[in-house]
């Protein structure tokens, strides 16, 4: 009896202790800082509510400031296999979803060494004609001091600047060692800060804003910039489109529920750059970039499609000057600017992309080749950033992706472009502390042709 007894208070003893412990959190319940948006509260708040929660219980004191978003949902679009796929195949052919990337250190390719000649004797040759050109300014000043249009020349700020800068650029070897740097301050046309809206498309817009800037990069390292400030000819500025990149891209490939910037960079390498038709730019300028994209995928009306052209580009008709007269027929899109197919891309951490690469290594590509296109976690408090330096620490897979343009060592942090519009961060801009939200894994560049020729 006693024996029972006992037993019995060891078995309430158990189940006493067992109700005064806590119950053990489990896959179903919900996390501290889960999106848990009640009735009637919009994705806004519901994204800032969770931010707000998730810089409360931070390790490290949150250095930006975060708003109700003007983008209003979450940073969290298809990106291919290519941001899940954690090691390249075997053959190291199959990278990252069916994306070839050409291999730009393989000297034995006659392909590859005849793109980097090509470039280097392009800038070689401009390099010499800047030179020629300014010494022969000086020169004719020297012997005719009273030469108007040398004089207005040298006193003309804009000339002075465009060679100020092209000398610059040929000597930028040491930049990296700057402790900021931006490369709107080095004159280089970046575009504007676009809106991709509910369109998962920061793909598309990415890998063009990149490609533009690297093509005005080169314009810039061959001297266009120098030789338009020493007599204007008003020749068309070339726009990629991203429209056409998301309405010719196959769905597999990138569409509005996502897609990957190096699958758009190899598009342009292997086909063509797909471009706004001549005679929507000239009938509407620079407003076209935002009219012609519609914010949805539609039926791929570039007549290239996806067809492999030549390299380089023919000059188009100048929109002023003595042949202004001349009109384009109706084909002028192939006429005009069709010929125009990138060399190569690559990823910043060449081996082994997967890997985030180290600051210095994506400084030096920043300097080589021009803003890099640059993935990142996206996550809540990324969605409502409004200032300041975003330090959030997520280390998911990529879910966005935005353009690298400079870096500032004081603030430790990144400079990059978004295209969630100028309502969203700094005017459309942000800083991103280094590492932060595995910024930069998955990098990369693209060079465009240096030549405005067919190759």
């Amino acid at each position: 009896m006693n024996s029972r007894r006992v037993l019995l208070a060891f078995v309430l003893a158990l189940t006493l202790f067992a109700f005064s412990e806590q119950a053990p959190v489990t896959s179903q319940q919900t996390p501290p800082c889960a999106s848990s948006s009640g009735a009637g509260q919009t994705i806004k708040q519901a994204q800032l509510d969770d931010c707000n929660c998730e810089q409360a219980a931070a390790a490290d004191k949150p250095t930006y400031r975060v708003g109700s978003s003007p983008f209003g949902r979450k940073t969290a679009p298809r990106v291919g296999r290519s941001a899940r796929q954690s090691s390249q195949s075997a053959e190291q052919k199959d990278l990252y979803g069916g994306v070839e990337m050409p291999n730009t250190k393989d000297l034995h390719s006659p392909e590859v060494v005849g793109l980097k000649e090509q470039v280097l004797r392009a800038r070689e040759a401009r390099s010499k004609a800047v030179e020629t050109t300014w010494q022969h300014l000086e020169k004719t000043l020297e012997l005719e001091p009273e030469n108007y249009f040398a004089a207005r020349k040298m006193k003309d700020r804009n000339f002075l600047q465009a060679h100020e800068r092209f000398l610059a650029l040929q000597n930028s070897d040491g930049w990296i060692s700057r402790s900021r740097f931006d490369w709107r301050e080095q004159g280089l046309d970046v575009g504007p800060v676009l809106n991709q809206g509910e369109c998962q498309s920061c793909w598309a817009f990415v890998s063009t804003s990149v490609y533009l800037s690297s093509w005005n990069l080169e314009q810039m390292r061959l001297g266009e910039e120098f030789f338009n400030a020493f007599i204007p000819d008003y020749w068309y500025q070339r726009i990629p489109s991203v429209q056409q990149l998301l309405n010719c891209l196959g769905k597999d490939e990138g569409d509005c529920t996502g897609g990957w910037h190096a699958t758009a960079f190899a598009f342009m390498v292997k086909s063509h750059v797909p471009h706004i038709p001549d005679r929507l730019v000239w009938n509407k300028g620079e407003k076209i970039r935002i009219e012609e994209y519609t914010g949805r995928k539609s039926r791929c009306t570039d007549i290239l499609e996806m067809s492999k052209v030549k390299r380089g580009g023919k000059l188009v008709v100048p929109l002023d000057g003595p042949d202004s007269h001349y009109r384009l027929p109706a084909n002028s899109d192939r006429i005009g600017t069709a010929f125009d197919r990138a060399l190569s891309w690559g990823y910043v951490n060449e081996g082994k992309p997967d890997e985030l690469p180290s600051v210095p290594q994506l400084k030096q590509a920043l300097i080589e080749h021009g803003p890099l296109a640059a993935p990142l976690h996206g996550d809540n408090c990324f969605s409502v950033y409004q200032g300041g330096v975003f330090n959030g620490h997520h280390s998911g897979d990529p879910t966005h992706v935005v353009v690298l343009v400079g870096w500032d060592d004081e603030r430790q942090a990144w400079l990059i472009k978004n295209s969630w519009g100028e309502e969203w961060g700094e005017k459309g801009y942000a800083w991103v502390a280094y590492g932060s939200n595995n910024v930069g894994r998955y990098a990369a560049w693209i060079q465009p042709s240096p030549s405005t020729e067919e190759q």
